[in-house]
């Protein structure tokens, strides 16, 4: 249960940033309009773009930071 309590902390954590993110913004709300499917497909893109496992491309890569919740995760267990 930990661990879904960590991961949607991540999501949201990730969500908040590429949204007020100088680096990128505007992701899920643009023009006074909630946009739920830019932050899916920015969740999306390091599937089909292999440049953001790139190290400069980590902070908006929505897998690194799950892999960081996952470490999260594992060191509060022990």
């Amino acid at each position: 249960m930990q661990f879904i309590y960590i991961q949607t902390a991540v999501t949201s954590l990730y969500l908040l940033y590429v949204q007020f993110s100088p680096q990128m913004g505007n992701i899920w709300w643009r023009g006074n309009q909630f946009s739920p499917l830019g932050a899916i497909e920015i969740i999306k893109y390091p599937l089909q773009e292999s440049r953001m496992w790139s190290i400069e491309y980590w902070d908006v890569n929505y897998f690194i930071w799950v892999i960081i919740g996952l470490l999260i995760n594992v060191s509060i267990l022990q």
